[in-house]
């Protein structure tokens, strides 16, 4: 909702400054029952990039988790397919 007002105000070629932005957003979060931060917090970029690091790991371990699954289903599937095609044999040979 929040892009979509922006864009809105790109196209009709508005003229807003960042502190008028600032002030738009601030009203838009308080219409919509959110917290507005009052300042712009105390965590260095440093802390930042870390904990933003940490999260990518543990996106990147789930995802990897998930293709293997799936990689390993569908080869499953293949086998299971040339399993029917090959020709059935008997016991003694």
């Amino acid at each position: 909702m929040w892009l979509d007002f922006a864009e809105d105000q790109a196209r009709r070629r508005k003229e807003i400054f960042l502190k008028d932005w600032e002030e738009k957003l601030d009203a838009f979060l308080k219409f919509n029952d959110r917290n507005v931060l009052p300042n712009a917090g105390n965590i260095s970029k440093k802390q930042a990039d870390a904990r933003a690091e940490e999260a990518y790991a543990r996106y990147a371990t789930a995802r990897r988790t998930l293709l293997e699954a799936e990689g390993a289903e569908q080869n499953l599937k293949m086998l299971e397919a040339a399993a029917k095609v090959l020709p059935k044999t008997t016991e003694n040979g």
